[in-house]
């Protein structure tokens, strides 16, 4: 095998869980090659937009153990199953938040660090956004005295100047569905959560690989010796990537890692 690299930042979506199928489907044999690698000592970290609970429902964990995990673009760092890095809100920051939504009228969800809740009972809102991301709806929780690492207003895109202007200062919002404006406390960045993980472990920058499609990935490629854009990823990945592979339907992270490593 190998030897110089010693860790492997892997994105899931469109990088190791495919879309283009309904259902969608893991790439199952690059996740099996992720595994031998890792009987051979290499670490292997999930990196990803998703928070815990999410990875959870699409059922990676019963299938792939992976030494820890970036997850929320860098929001949250899990090594053992341990968290070792949170970038929760302030709870009089969350508070006001909720405050907002219902006093407009408008149900919110709170991430925490292993699952999510929602503030009031389902309303058309939240169904247009979970038959795009269809995972579980969390349940309904009181919001005072919680501990979060982002929130979630679903509101349509029009109501985004009235929402904005009455947040707390310093907030950062981000609309990622027409009826989903995301809330956190800082960017979010996967490149700095593998700075993290890299100083923990003691590793160096250019025995660090990372796997992405997307543009959120660009910030690994940074913070590692190898960057790998998949086929399918977006042109400004695949410039700033250093090497290319095939696309997710074609098996290309147990392509890439196949040129990279030898193993029995």
């Amino acid at each position: 095998m190998n030897r110089d690299y010693k860790i492997i930042f892997v994105d899931i979506d469109w990088t190791i869980f495919d879309h283009s199928i309904r259902p969608s489907q893991f790439d199952i044999d690059s996740i099996n090659y992720l595994s031998r690698l890792q009987k051979e000592g290499v670490k292997v970290f999930i990196c990803t937009a998703r928070p815990y609970h999410s990875v959870e429902q699409i059922k990676l964990l019963d299938i792939f153990k992976p030494d820890g995990m970036i997850l929320a673009n860098g929001g949250q760092v899990v090594i053992d199953d341990e968290s070792i890095y949170v970038d929760a809100m302030k709870e009089e920051e969350f508070e006001k938040i909720c405050e907002i939504a219902l006093s407009m009228n408008l149900n919110l969800e709170g991430v925490r660090e292993k699952d999510a809740f929602l503030i009031a009972p389902i309303c058309k809102e939240v169904e247009y956004v979970f038959e795009t991301y269809p995972e579980i709806v969390p349940p309904v929780l009181d919001y005072h005295h919680q501990k979060v690492l982002s929130c979630t207003i679903f509101a349509y895109k029009d109501l985004d100047e009235e929402i904005i202007n009455k947040l707390p200062k310093d907030l950062l919002n981000f609309r990622y569905h027409d009826y989903a404006l995301e809330i956190t406390t800082s960017a979010h960045i996967k490149g700095e959560g593998i700075k993290r993980v890299l100083d923990l472990l003691k590793i160096n920058k250019v025995e660090a690989i990372a796997i992405g499609d997307d543009i959120v990935d660009i910030s690994m490629f940074e913070n590692v010796g190898v960057g790998i854009a998949m086929g399918n990823g977006k042109d400004e990945v695949k410039e700033s990537a250093h090497i290319i592979t095939e696309t997710v339907t074609k098996k290309g992270v147990y392509h890439a890692l196949r040129k990279l490593f030898t193993i029995r």
